[in-house]
């Protein structure tokens, strides 16, 4: 046989032209252009090159164990236990007493596929957590809970049963979180930004859901969710109740869905705020809306991002064939992972006396989680106060959630700088001050933002917390001597 030509031989058979359009066109920035270049500034230094620093600092991902959060020391033993079996015998009797438990119901089989929407004893524990967080006489149905990947696999599986075509619009805050423009452009369906009022705190204004509502209908566009975040990705605020009264009333006078995405809802530290469920407002106003509810392992005290579990609850009378037809997609993707659905138990059940455990128990569970609470509260404070006293940005106050998203001023020198370039504005900022610092953040842009503006994304997750100082040191004089050669 004669050998095939060396251009035969590499060919590819498949091109960008032959990719999904619908998913060469979505971006997400939290992983974008900027955490690329941090990637290969990282292989450079270990490879030898020399930096004006040692190492990148990631502080464009909410991750948290990457910064040195330790996990909590319960959940971890009952899980490690039923991984393996045989530690089991060196663990404390109440580990012992919840992996019999668990055992009892799901067996030593942990890698074996659970039900499609979750291990039932699971979702039972979702639903007595919903029950009492929202302090509610009734609580969910377990045929109304699906254990997830985590919240994005959840709102992935709905924005994709959900969206039809591309007249099809969500309705998705500005600044939003990236994965939902990007499953919007995958779905083909069409972007309907509302923006929240930065001067006021990053509020959702009831004129501005409006106003963008009817511009839609006037472009030809169904409006058919409204995305609601709260505590707030990448804005850090808190919904009042009068708020989420406002958007649930809008949603159902206009018959919108809500995807409530609430995965950071044990992220609060300001004192005055506390957080209130969608699913409970809509229950105490008792209006015919559609609401699907999202929670995650990934952040709160938990902080197991890689572990990968979640939920999503259909939290209101839904058509019985839609329901069918929500259970019969996530049959199709199969049970979400096992390890993942256990650490979702074990989030939304602390070891309490009620099944027995020890005082000592509860309580070193209860100070590993206050611990980690009081460290994010500083942490928050001290990110918003460096920022604050920063020439040239202003930051709202860290609510709650993760992060702070500030607004950077730039002269019309830098904009004009940077777009002769090719670059947005922030997008430059942002890969200047991680070539010169080694600061990885996350351009505004990446989140969209209100025409004429320019902010950042950063994580406050830096441990301990004199480096998170010394970082924010670094970055206020950067920020302050990079400004000052563009007046």
């Amino acid at each position: 046989m004669k050998q095939l030509s060396k251009s035969i031989r590499y060919a590819y058979w498949n091109t960008i032209k032959d990719i999904n359009p619908l998913f060469v066109e979505a971006q997400y920035a939290v992983r974008g252009q900027v955490p690329s270049m941090a990637a290969t500034i990282q292989e450079e230094i270990n490879a030898g090159k020399k930096y004006p620093f040692d190492s990148i600092t990631e502080l464009n991902i909410g991750n948290p164990q990457t910064f040195g959060q330790k996990p909590i020391t319960f959940n971890r033993s009952v899980l490690s236990s039923m991984l393996d079996p045989n530690i089991l015998k060196y663990q404390s009797g109440d580990v012992q007493r919840r992996v019999k438990f668990y055992n009892d119901k799901i067996g030593f089989q942990v890698g074996a596929y659970s039900q499609s929407p979750g291990y039932p004893i699971i979702r039972e524990a979702v639903a007595n957590f919903i029950q009492k967080r929202d302090a509610t006489k009734n609580k969910p149905s377990i045929n109304d809970i699906i254990l997830t990947d985590g919240a994005s696999s959840g709102i992935t599986l709905m924005f994709n049963l959900l969206l039809k075509d591309k007249s099809d619009g969500v309705m998705i805050p500005i600044p939003q979180y990236p994965l939902y423009s990007a499953v919007i452009a995958q779905c083909g369906a069409q972007q309907i930004p509302y923006y929240l009022v930065e001067d006021k705190n990053w509020s959702a204004e009831q004129k501005q859901l409006e106003e963008q509502y009817s511009k839609a209908k006037r472009n030809g566009i169904n409006p058919r969710i409204l995305v609601c975040i709260n505590p707030g990705n990448p804005t850090g605020q808190v919904f009042d109740k009068q708020s989420i009264v406002e958007m649930i009333k809008f949603a159902a006078e206009k018959k919108i869905t809500i995807f409530a995405d609430e995965v950071y809802q044990e992220n609060i530290y300001d004192p005055k705020k506390k957080f209130i469920s969608f699913r409970k407002v809509a229950n105490e106003l008792n209006l015919d809306v559609e609401i699907y509810s999202f929670h995650s392992i990934s952040k709160g005290i938990t902080g197991e991002c890689g572990l990968r579990g979640g939920y999503m609850e259909i939290t209101s009378k839904i058509d019985s064939e839609v329901h069918f037809q929500i259970h019969k997609s996530k049959t199709i993707m199969l049970c979400s992972n096992t390890v993942g659905q256990l650490m979702t138990g074990l989030m939304v059940t602390p070891p309490n006396a009620e099944e027995g455990c020890s005082e000592s128990t509860v309580q070193q569970y209860n100070e590993e989680c206050k611990a980690l609470f009081t460290s994010l509260q500083r942490r928050a404070s001290i990110v918003t106060q460096y920022l604050n006293q920063t020439k040239g940005v202003s930051c709202q106050p860290i609510e709650g959630a993760m992060y702070a998203f500030p607004r950077i001023f730039l002269s019309d020198k830098f904009i004009s700088h940077a777009k002769k370039l090719g670059y947005e504005p922030d997008v430059l900022y942002c890969l200047d001050l991680l070539k010169e610092t080694g600061l990885v953040v996350v351009p505004g842009s990446g989140f969209l933002q209100y025409p004429g503006t320019y902010h950042f994304r950063m994580t406050i997750l830096i441990l301990p917390e004199e480096k998170l100082l010394a970082k924010m040191k670094v970055f206020q004089q950067w920020h302050e001597n990079y400004l000052a050669k563009f007046q």
